[in-house]
């Protein structure tokens, strides 16, 4: 039988990193490779990988067993461990691996932008071009706090049209939206499958939670096999910048202001090209951008 493989990242976020040692002794069937010795070739000669690091290894790892059925173990070792908490996993590294040795695989759902594969989100527009300012904060450069105060008050609304796999009154998600009662009631009433808004940003999730554990799609799941796109439609500059500073001192509630939808594959496309980026990495020439859900694409240890 093919043994498994422990992959750790002592570089992620947490600031007492897990002990290798430790790991390997409740999973004594695993052989413990570095992120650097990583190869998808690797990943795949194995019969189950785990990985212990923060969303952007888990999420690399994971990229490399779609479509595979070699179960995916989560060690949730970093910042915000959206992937993690979003699966109702374990913080714990060994409750962690308890899970793992359970085994118990249950699939999840992998989107994709233009062919690109993400596991959180896919956003354009002004998160899109704060996401970089914000991993360096991650990193700990507080001052550029200021930077992003400054540049999402530059930022102004662009113009997004989006069309649905289904017509807009089926997509929309009932009692989201702080839209007027007139406009929701247009959308519910319309036929056609695609919409033109005007927004700070658009975001598509996979999954419940982006970026520093924001509630960003609370009834969205992993594997339910459709993915939530949140427009930011009714956000003043005021409003803004008191959710990034209110965001700045550890509030986690996010509460968009906007519209949703419900929906399967989409894409988005506008008269300016948007930054974007997937799961927090910015994407060069993505636009316009083809998005779609594809269920059960990855196997992952989970609790029942």
């Amino acid at each position: 039988m093919k043994p498994g493989l422990l992959i750790y990242n002592a570089k992620a976020g947490r600031r007492n990193f897990p002990d290798v040692s430790k790991l390997l002794a409740a999973l004594p069937e695993a052989e413990a490779i570095s992120i650097g010795e990583a190869t998808p070739a690797r990943l795949r000669e194995s019969s189950w990988v785990a990985v212990a690091g923060g969303d952007g290894t888990v999420e690399s790892m994971a990229t490399h067993l779609i479509d595979t059925d070699i179960p995916l173990g989560i060690i949730a070792a970093g910042t915000y461990n959206n992937f993690a908490r979003s699966l109702d996993l374990p913080l714990d590294p060994l409750e962690a691996c308890a899970i793992i040795k359970r085994g118990i695989a249950r699939p999840v759902d992998v989107a994709f932008a233009n062919g690109r594969p993400f596991f959180e989100c896919m956003g354009t527009g002004l998160d899109a071009a704060l996401y970089p300012l914000g991993e360096e904060i991650k990193s700990g450069r507080l001052q550029l706090w200021v930077d992003i105060f400054r540049k999402a008050y530059g930022f102004s609304q662009q113009r997004f049209t989006i069309e649905m796999d289904r017509p807009i009154g089926s997509a929309l998600v009932p009692g989201t939206s702080t839209e007027t009662h007139r406009f929701v009631h247009s959308l519910e009433e319309r036929k056609g499958n695609q919409v033109t808004l005007s927004a700070l940003m658009v975001v598509v999730s996979n999954g419940p939670l982006f970026g520093m554990n924001f509630h960003i799609a609370p009834g969205e799941r992993l594997d339910d096999g459709l993915l939530t796109v949140t427009v930011f439609s009714r956000y003043s500059k005021w409003e803004l910048w008191w959710r990034f500073f209110s965001l700045a001192f550890g509030r986690k509630d996010y509460c968009p202001k906007g519209v949703a939808f419900r929906v399967q594959s989409l894409k988005i496309s506008g008269p300016v090209e948007l930054p974007v980026h997937l799961d927090g990495s910015t994407q060069p020439d993505i636009w316009p951008i083809a998005i779609t859900c594809r269920p059960k694409a990855v196997q992952v240890y989970r609790r029942s």
